[in-house]
């Protein structure tokens, strides 16, 4: 069963944490009919999930792919399928994420939303959400945050069949990026109102570092 939505979500960011990810990385150019498109990929260990987390938070793949048009196109597998309804295992009674996060300039630390003042590398986050009642899709610019603004939230197609977490980040709303820059994917939960407090638990991270 493919679940698809394009529906805000007020939600927000996942945060990079020591989880000891035994993480292999690889980035290669796309094949011929996709010319000029970048795949970067990640395999996690299966098994390694915090808080005894249930298979659907387990991550054991992430595919980031930038087409030749400038869009991201996300992926991540997991080591069960997720539920049509899931459960909100704790500590995350609010919300759970897939998320993907890039760092587009390792010498910023965005501070503020989804947190309350918590710094964090990522200048820009994509997820898909589930707060017990919806699924939802959203991308997030933190960017603003590093000269007073606000973050700027704006809905992302996705989906979700079996196994496979995906969304779509299109050009115009990330917009140029580095030729080249690191991004941590994986799953994260929440156990209190985002924006309005710290508390994000990451349950299973994987990182790229070109």
């Amino acid at each position: 069963m493919t679940r698809s939505m394009t529906r805000i979500a007020v939600a927000g960011w996942t945060a990079l944490a020591a989880l000891g990810v035994v993480a292999m990385s690889n980035a290669a150019p796309a094949t011929a009919d996709e010319t000029d498109s970048v795949v970067s990929t990640v395999d996690d260990p299966v098994g390694d999930a915090l808080f005894n987390a249930p298979a659907f938070q387990d991550v054991v793949f992430v595919e980031v792919t930038k087409t030749a048009a400038g869009d991201f196109e996300l992926l991540m597998e997991m080591a069960g399928p997720v539920p049509v309804n899931p459960p909100l295992p704790p500590p995350g009674l609010s919300e759970i994420w897939w998320a993907w996060s890039f760092d587009l300039d390792p010498t910023t630390f965005p501070a503020g939303y989804p947190f309350l003042k918590a710094k964090s590398p990522a200048e820009f986050n994509v997820h898909v959400s589930w707060d017990g009642a919806e699924f939802t899709g959203a991308a997030i610019d933190r960017r603003p945050l590093l000269t007073g603004g606000v973050a700027i939230i704006t809905p992302v197609t996705f989906s979700i069949d079996g196994t496979i977490v995906q969304a779509d980040l299109p050009y115009a709303l990330i917009g140029a990026v580095p030729t080249s820059f690191s991004w941590f994917a994986g799953t994260v939960v929440w156990s209190g109102p985002l924006g309005l407090s710290e508390a994000h638990h990451a349950v299973d991270v994987a990182i790229f570092s070109p």
